[in-house]
Order: structure tokens, then C-alpha cells, then sequence
């Protein structure tokens, strides 16, 4: 589950654990050296894209101070407004959706036009892995047409892949999981809060910063609880499988699924602490979990509520 990071954040505001890489493309950038294709590439929700929207408007701006726009001139004036005409912004039309090659197609024609603004033009593909095969192959050919001043900025997540030939095009930069001390420390000064809520903030967002922001400022917890609740019933055998999964019809199955996944780790973990032996289909259910998200990240259409009613009975089956 990726969360829209940008709408957590000023973009002004940078994250502790990105300085080096910041610092390394204004260094570019102020030597003209900047590449024509940057990918940043790494684990959902560790701010990515928050990275990339703030460095578009560090392109932008006709007054930057200290390498950060200024947020006052005419350009960071239309870039925040989402008006910005030497701006592309390609993306799939909903969560989950690929991105078509009609949408590269207007990319492209987007890059051989004159900037409006007498400066940088910039296209943002996020997620690049959501192109389909017939986007990404008419990708490669704008890649390969660099235009003076164009920047293609792409946001990848690295457990979906994406085309070697694109990806051997851009400058990558790689965006593991930052430091747990760093990200705590980060995480409790925007919260407020120094104490355990950090920590199991941290833990249910699987250390991804951005998600452990979304998942206070949501009251998630509460919800991860009462989800919790519902398996537990359904693994004793005290709620139905099937009517219990109804219970969660419209959610989101991929943040549901994650969900059971740390649930059901937890428990293979702490039997391997406690010195018992999992069964065979105790692994197999895992196993069934993992294959699940696979399906998920494949993009093939699914039917979310009896892909829930399925693992709900299995769960059922595990214990």
C-alpha cells in the first residue's frame, strides 16, 4: 500500500535520510551536468516522490535559496498550483491502474515542444513499473532522444520490476529503507510524541517513514486492531470466514493483505521463539499470502472481495 506522500509534506520540508542524495543532484544541477533521465528507485513510502516533486521545483525556481526553491517567484507559484506549462505529470488514472501507451504518447510529444518558460520542461512518471509492456517500448524512444533542458524524472518502487533497457537510460538512485534511529527520531519530532506510538507506528509500517506518518494522522492503529481481532476470531473458529470478510468489502485488499501478513509472520515468529514447530500448512498458508500480493502487483484484474473471502478461509483451515 503506497501512500501519496506529497500530501504529507511541504515540499520544502526535506527528509534527513535523503540530504546526500539531495545535495548530489543540486550539485549537478549547478555545474550542468544534470542527467536527462534520474530514477529513483526504492522501498514504498520511504518519500520518493516527495523527493522528486520537491526537486522539480528546485528546477523551476528563478530564486532559490541554499539549493530549495523559494516557493514565492512566479515558477514555484505555478508548479504548486499544478498549472506549471513545462510540466508533465504521467500517472495511471487510478490506483492500481497501468499507465497506457497513449499516455507516453502525449509524453512524447510533450518533450519535442518549445518550454513555455524559456527554462527546464519536466515529466514525472510515477510509478514507471505501472507502464504496460507496448508504454514502456515507446518510453525507451523518448529516452533515447534526449532534448536540451528536458528532464524525465522517474519513481520506482523496487519490488515491481521495470524494463532493464530503461532502467540502464537513467541515473539511478537507489532509496533503501532509511536507518530505524534516524526515521524514529524524525517520525516523533513530526508526531510530537517520543514514546511506544512511535515504535509501533514504525513496526505495523514495516520502518517505511511515510507510512507510518499516514498511519498516525489516520488513526490506523485502531483499525489494524479491530482487523486483528476479526482474524483472531476467524482462526478459533468463533466468526465465519465468509461473513467476516464481507465486513471489510470496499477496502483496500492490497493494505488488508499487508495487514494479515505482519499479523501471520508475527505468529510463525513467535512460535519459532517459544520452540514450537510450524506445521506444513501453517507455511502453506504463508505461502498463499505472498502469491497473493504477487497477484496483486501483477496487475491482472482481480475480484477483491472473493480474493478476501479465499484467504479468510484458508486462515480458517491454518491453525
Amino acid at each position: 500500500m503506497a501512500v501519496a506522500d506529497t500530501t504529507l509534506l511541504p515540499l520544502n520540508q526535506g527528509l534527513p535520510w535523503q540530504d546526500e542524495q539531495w545535495q548530489q543532484l543540486c550539485r549537478l544541477l549547478n555545474s550542468n551536468r544534470l542527467p536527462h533521465a534520474i530514477m529513483l528507485s526504492g522501498g514504498e513510502d520511504t518519500g520518493k516522490r516527495h523527493f522528486a516533486e520537491r526537486f522539480i521545483q528546485r528546477l523551476f525556481c528563478i530564486s532559490p535559496l541554499d539549493d530549495e526553491a523559494c516557493g514565492e517567484c512566479k515558477q514555484c507559484c505555478l508548479y504548486l498550483s499544478g498549472g506549471h506549462p513545462d510540466f508533465k505529470r504521467v500517472e495511471p488514472e487510478a490506483a492500481g491502474k497501468a499507465i497506457s501507451i497513449n499516455a507516453i504518447r502525449e509524453l512524447s510529444a510533450f518533450s519535442v515542444i518549445t518550454a513555455h518558460q524559456q527554462s527546464w520542461k519536466v515529466a514525472l512518471v510515477a510509478p514507471a513499473e505501472a507502464m504496460t509492456l507496448n508504454a514502456a517500448n515507446a518510453f525507451l524512444k523518448t529516452l533515447e532522444e534526449p532534448r536540451e533542458k528536458t528532464l524525465l524524472l522517474l519513481v520506482h518502487d523496487q519490488l515491481a520490476p521495470v524494463l532493464p533497457t530503461i532502467r540502464s537510460r537513467c541515473r539511478v538512485l537507489s532509496q533503501g529503507l532509511p536507518p530505524p534511529a534516524l526515521v524514529r527520531d524524525w517520525l516523533a519530532q513530526q508526531l510530537g510524541d517520543a514514546g511506544g506510538a512511535v515504535d509501533e507506528l514504525l513496526a505495523r509500517a514495516g520502518g517505511r517513514p511515510l507510512r507510518a506518518l499516514a498511519f498516525a494522522e489516520s488513526n490506523t492503529l485502531d483499525d489494524i486492531a479491530r482487523f486483528e481481532q476479526v482474524l483472531k476470531q476467524v482462526q478459533t473458529g468463533e466468526a465465519p470466514p465468509v461473513s467476516s470478510a464481507a465486513a471489510f468489502e470496499g477496502q483496500s485488499l492490497t493494505q488488508l493483505l499487508e495487514w494479515l501478513l505482519a499479523y501471520y509472520s508475527r505468529q510463525l515468529i513467535n512460535a519459532a521463539q517459544s520452540g514450537s514447530f510450524a506445521q506444513p500448512r501453517q507455511f502453506a498458508f504463508y505461502d498463499l499470502l505472498l502469491a497473493t500480493r504477487k497477484k496483486l502487483e501483477s496487475k491482472t484484474n482481480l475480484n477483491p472481495q472473493l480474493i478476501l473471502e479465499e484467504l479468510f478461509l484458508s486462515l480458517s483451515q491454518s491453525t
